[in-house]
């Protein structure tokens, strides 16, 4: 390439760099960047109770899940508790029919025995 190529490329870059050094020359002024940091200190309060607001809406959020989890323990275990105390109940009840019933068997068995024994 030759150097006349390269002018206006070395022009358009000396402008952006003039152009930076005015904006750095901006922000480094005192008060400049005093109010930057003042902003930025604004901008960062703000944000912190932005967050902070949130965390107490999940938090609370959390509580309130944690209080229907533990009624629904509550529930289950009570329904738990009664179902067992119902199948209990109706082994009982199949333990004392099953004993009438065997009772009744030996009982017609017996009885068969002796006819049987009274014929043969």
């Amino acid at each position: 390439m030759k150097d006349e190529s390269l002018a206006p490329l070395i022009e358009f870059i000396g402008k952006k760099f003039d152009q930076v050094d005015r904006r750095l020359d901006q922000m480094v002024t005192t008060d400049g960047l005093e109010t930057k940091l003042a902003e930025t200190r604004r901008h960062t309060g703000v944000l912190v109770e932005a967050v902070r607001d949130e965390v107490r809406q999940v938090a609370e959020g959390v509580a309130s899940v944690e209080q229907r989890l533990e009624r629904f323990e509550q529930k289950v275990e009570t329904e738990f508790t009664e179902t067992r105390a119902a199948i209990r109940f109706s082994y009982a009840q199949l333990e004392r029919r099953i004993q009438e019933i065997e009772g009744s068997y030996a009982s017609l068995k017996e009885r068969v025995e002796r006819v049987e024994a009274r014929q043969g």
